[in-house]
């Protein structure tokens, strides 16, 4: 159902509205949700392409919301047969380049949700770089019924 969700982000041209604060940045994010639940749920995931056209490397150090009281940037890995979520500190998107955030690789968590996010919801997220230079994105709530995957 990952796909479905992903395909409809597409379909739809879902490209993320950028607000700036600080220096103008070339950073583009597309194919932006936030997973929607059932309520009760306190915790979701979010995925993205996010391309850097600038001529320098921008490295993520952290990620905000008002929607949650934390947000933290996972990857997937295997260790001795077994699928393990682990933490990121930082991430850097090379210049001309992209990285992107997908089920079962990179991720964001948003941790303690404050109210329940419903298909159509919207999100703003802040990127802030190590240089203290931050971005604004709004990300599309999009519910994945029958999903199997969990964190």
């Amino acid at each position: 159902m990952w796909d479905k969700g992903l395909k409809l982000a597409r379909h739809l041209g879902m490209y993320v509205l950028i607000l700036f604060s600080g220096p103008l940045t070339a950073l583009e994010f597309t194919d932006a949700f936030v997973r929607g639940l059932p309520p009760g749920q306190k915790n979701t995931a979010a995925f993205f392409t996010v391309a850097n056209a600038e001529a320098t490397a921008w490295t993520i150090a952290r990620v905000s919301t008002d929607a949650a009281d934390r947000v933290e940037m996972h990857r997937h890995e295997h260790n001795n047969g077994m699928m393990m979520m682990r933490e990121v500190d930082e991430l850097t998107i090379e210049a001309q380049s992209s990285l992107q955030f997908a089920p079962g690789g990179l991720h964001l968590m948003l941790i303690g949700l404050k109210q329940p996010l419903r298909e159509g919801d919207r999100v703003t997220l802040q990127f802030t770089n190590v240089a203290g230079e931050s971005v604004h994105t709004e990300f599309p709530v999009i519910s994945v019924v029958n999903e199997h995957r969990h964190h």
